[in-house]
């Protein structure tokens, strides 16, 4: 049996107005890895997925307003977020001798949202799709979705000079975008959908 104790825990993190904007733009992850002051390898989770189907634009909120960072960094690190205009506040508690002390969560609950949220964009995946696979071998790697099966996607890598075809599982592959940054939602041309929404649409099961 693993040892609990190595296991990751996560900080949650409520966010501003401009924090979920910066959600829904897909920066998020990379601003609270700056203010953090870690590296892009720091585990930084972000329920939310936005990508292009049929020229639209498509956000996908798992829990609107939050986002999840791994803990193992001083607990004063983590209180100093609410300082940038991104974050509302670090969730805590009190002590009685009046010390603040991080609130955190189990590894199991956050890695059930990122299946989750992972297996909702999975019934929109398309050949020609651009995605980054977020686990196993490849992880961190971008490539083009070359064929589809019932549960997994073979995906074209590319790692230097070399060109593989990766089939991974579906929940191991999010959307990504051909730019730096995507495209802005706004009435026309965005369509923000809920997980209550997918699943009364049959694209949940």
């Amino acid at each position: 049996m693993a040892d609990q104790r190595d296991e990751t825990t996560w900080a949650t993190i409520e966010l501003t107005k401009l924090g979920e904007r910066k959600a829904h733009e897909g920066t998020l992850d990379s601003s609270l890895r700056a203010l953090l002051s870690v590296d892009a390898s720091f585990p930084v989770f972000v329920p939310y997925a936005t990508y292009i189907k049929g020229g639209r634009t498509v956000s996908v909120r798992l829990i609107e307003g939050y986002a999840f960072v791994a803990t193992g960094l001083s607990e004063v690190t983590y209180f100093r977020l609410e300082r940038s205009p991104l974050v509302a506040r670090v969730f805590s508690s009190r002590q009685r001798n009046g010390m603040r002390v991080l609130h955190t969560l189990p590894n199991g609950d956050v890695e059930a949202m990122r299946i989750q949220l992972a297996e909702s964009m999975g019934a929109d995946l398309e050949i020609g799709a651009r995605v980054r696979i977020t686990g196993g071998n490849y992880r961190e790697l971008e490539g083009v979705v070359v064929d589809l099966y019932e549960r997994k996607a073979a995906v074209q890598v590319s790692f230097r000079s070399l060109t593989s075809i990766a089939v991974v599982p579906r929940n191991l592959v999010s959307f990504t975008f051909p730019t730096e940054s995507p495209p802005l939602l706004d009435e026309e041309e965005g369509l923000v959908v809920s997980l209550d929404e997918m699943r009364e649409r049959g694209g949940l099961m």
